[in-house]
């Protein structure tokens, strides 16, 4: 069978070829294109089906489907976009786009459109066929002997065609009339057995499809036409799946048929099924994804309401995963996560679910576990299971393993708290020491009213956005030679009127561990940018804001693609936004960032480090990311000028980020002693409340007027 060629027109590469591997998966032929002129260059007939993205850089995907409208016609155009507003939307239909899949596109939903825009080119293609045999066959039936030529050409093209041709009358057997002879090589039974008996191609059907077969008969009697799939039999017993197209016609005799066009399916059904099963599975482990995950764990509760009985979700972080991947590299890590996955399968039950949740987390659903003790146990197995010492390229390695356990209860039960309240017992268990379980406890009023507490926070969180409560504030980055500002960084306030100004420590690990970090992280930027906006309209010499961002926000497949689009929406520069990630999220989920990253770099924004010192970031990860500025956390700061503290380890982070090449700044400066420490070791500029605390942004607008130093009176004493 002829393998279907897909042309894909993207300009992102990553999406590019993320696409391009999942329709080769489904068995397609791809060729891949990033603009307007090399997609050209590629269009002929032999392309079947082609996938454009409308917004691209230079000429609009909306151009290329003009062009393949006006040179391939018969050629199905799917359009895709995550930012297109309905004027490009209408226009790419109202031009002949077939359909428009709106990013990020569901693996499951691009694949099925484009096969069934496929079928159903393939299917008007065998129809217009039909026709034109019909029209010949009516031109010529006054001569005998140009009626039989016909009747030659229309054999030989009725058993050439991959479908199957068919005509059936429409009573309640919808008996077969005329079947093409290559029914014989689809179900081994030959033409005639078909026509001989009235309900034999109904008795191939399968009895659970039959009933859905006969329906859509009846509809296609009412509307003219459907199209259908069901499982059909073999002479040899077996079935395979078919696609069934129907039309209602007029035969010679002025009475009404059923036209059919039949062709087997099978392969394209496997491959969706392989594709259904890559969108629930990890690829790298096997075990299944988040998203099948709480599938499960939503059936889970229900099953163990109705049938009152216990049950628990054990969530799992591994303890000492970082040094592997630094040591050996992501390929190793790799394999020490599929023998995690393989030890943890060991030590569950076939009616248990263990998952892999993302990096090296990993979560088991226990359903009708007996008692607490009992999910303890399973817990006190695993952690000794992933002690055992594990041979990585040659070397022994023992990894650790922290686990928090969520038991069943009649309160908070929708998935999403079950997995919240574990995921809490899970980092208690980490404060603890590692390697260990912890289980979480409701002790009582006091911590029910706790969680009542949060939950109300969590929604009075989510109104903020609508209600504009929350607000920026900007504290100046200086130059620490003359004091003037070189940068400022955006910094989140919640304004609950009467209950005053919280600061970010009160509510974003809130937002953190609901995820409405990411719809608050998006706001946050366009603010900024928009104030960025203002201040250029002003007039004003304007410097970087840098914004911070988490790794749930950078691990959003459409990130870079968002930051992009709000810089262009305020028409910046990319120069003039800074993002910033912490030390923190980048020592545990750097080998998940770095493209992320990796991206926002390729836009042009700058990527700042905060926190830098807080932990043990290695100088090998430091290298491999696009990290333009270093910022040293504020505790190392505050230790300069104590009694004891020679600043040895502030100046050796100092030192490393000039070999690197990357500028240093340091937060938190409150003291002339550690000003003049940073001065004398060439620190390259600061924030702090020597300065400026966070201020509006009127009183940015006006510190940008003036282009004063916000140091004179210190740096004139130091002089």
């Amino acid at each position: 069978m002829k393998q279907s060629k897909i042309l894909i027109v993207e300009d992102q590469q990553t999406i590019r070829e993320a696409y391009g591997e999942l329709l080769e998966h489904a068995g397609f032929l791809v060729c891949t294109a990033e603009d307007y002129d090399s997609a050209i260059a590629l269009i002929d007939d032999s392309i079947d089906l082609a996938l454009l993205d409308i917004q691209l850089v230079g000429k609009s995907g909306l151009e290329i489907l003009s062009y393949i409208r006006g040179q391939q016609p018969a050629c199905p155009v799917i359009m895709m976009s995550g930012y297109a507003d309905k004027i490009n939307t209408i226009e790419a239909l109202r031009q002949g786009a077939v359909e428009y899949l709106e990013k990020p596109i569901n693996p499951h939903e691009l694949v099925h459109s484009v096969k069934h825009w496929l079928d159903f080119r393939n299917l008007k293609l065998e129809n217009q066929r039909l026709q034109d045999f019909q029209a010949m066959h009516q031109r010529l039936q006054e001569s005998e002997a140009q009626i039989r030529k016909v009747n030659e050409r229309l054999n030989f093209l009725l058993t050439s065609t991959a479908a199957v041709i068919y005509a059936s009358d429409i009573s309640e057997h919808y008996a077969t009339t005329f079947i093409s002879d290559n029914i014989e090589r689809l179900s081994g039974y030959p033409a005639n057995t078909f026509t001989a008996e009235a309900d034999f191609r109904l008795e191939c059907v399968h009895p659970d499809d039959l009933a859905m077969v006969r329906n859509e008969l009846k509809l296609a009697l009412d509307r003219g036409s459907s199209r259908f799939e069901y499982r059909f039999q073999h002479k040899d017993g077996h079935y395979f799946w078919v696609g069934d197209e129907v039309r209602v016609e007029k035969n010679r005799h002025g009475q009404l048929e059923f036209l059919g066009f039949m062709a087997d399916i099978s392969e394209h059904k496997q491959n969706e099924e392989k594709v259904i099963q890559m969108a629930y599975t990890d690829l790298l482990t096997g075990l299944p994804n988040r998203s099948l995950y709480f599938d499960r764990l939503k059936q889970a509760i229900a099953q163990s309401h109705r049938n009152h009985t216990t049950m628990a979700v054990l969530f799992m972080d591994l303890d000492y995963f970082k040094p592997i991947n630094d040591e050996l590299g992501h390929e190793w890590g790799d394999q020490a996560l599929i023998e995690v996955g393989k030890r943890l399968q060991g030590c569950i039950r076939e009616t248990d679910t263990l998952a892999r949740i993302g990096g090296d987390e990993f979560s088991i659903i226990l359903g009708d576990i007996a008692s607490e003790q009992a999910a303890c146990r399973i817990a006190d197995k695993i952690i000794s299971c992933i002690q055992e010492p594990m041979l990585l390229n040659h070397s022994s390695y023992v990894l650790g393993i922290s686990i928090g356990i969520r038991i069943e209860s009649s309160d908070y039960s929708d998935a999403e708290t079950f997995m919240r309240l574990a995921d809490d017992a899970m980092y208690q268990a980490k404060e603890a020491g590692r390697n260990r379980c912890c289980v979480y406890r409701e002790s009582g009023d006091t911590q029910l009213q706790g969680l009542h507490s949060e939950l109300d926070m969590e929604k009075a969180l989510r109104q903020a956005l609508i209600n504009n409560e929350l607000v920026v504030y900007y504290q100046p980055k200086v130059d620490l030679k003359e004091g003037l500002i070189t940068g400022t960084h955006a910094l989140l306030r919640w304004d609950r009127g009467s209950e005053g100004m919280l600061q970010p420590a009160q509510f974003l690990p809130l937002a953190n561990k609901t995820g409405l970090i990411v719809s608050i992280g998006e706001w946050v930027l366009r603010q900024a940018s928009a104030q960025i906006r203002a201040w250029l309209d002003a007039g004003l010499q304007v410097v970087p804001v840098s914004v911070n961002v988490t790794a749930e926000q950078l691990r959003h497949p459409d990130f870079s693609r968002l930051v992009a689009s709000i810089l262009d929406e305020c028409a910046l520069a990319p120069n003039l936004l800074e993002l910033e990630v912490s030390e923190a999220d980048l020592m545990r989920h750097g080998s998940f960032l770095t493209q992320a990253l990796h991206d926002l770099s390729d836009v042009g924004v700058k990527i700042t480090m905060g926190n830098f010192g807080s932990g043990f970031f290695s100088l090998e990860s430091l290298k491999a990311m696009p990290i333009h500025e270093l910022k040293m956390d504020r505790a190392l700061i505050g230790k300069i000028g104590h009694a004891g503290d020679s600043g040895q380890v502030a100046n050796a982070i100092i030192a490393m980020g000039h070999i690197l090449n990357h500028p240093v700044v340091a937060e938190g400066v409150e003291t002339h002693d550690q000003l003049s420490f940073l001065r004398h070791h060439n620190t390259d500029g600061m924030l702090g409340y020597l300065s400026s605390p966070p201020v509006t942004a009127d009183e940015i607008t006006s510190h940008l007027t003036k282009r004063a130093s916000l140091l004179d009176g210190w740096i004139n004493n130091l002089l």
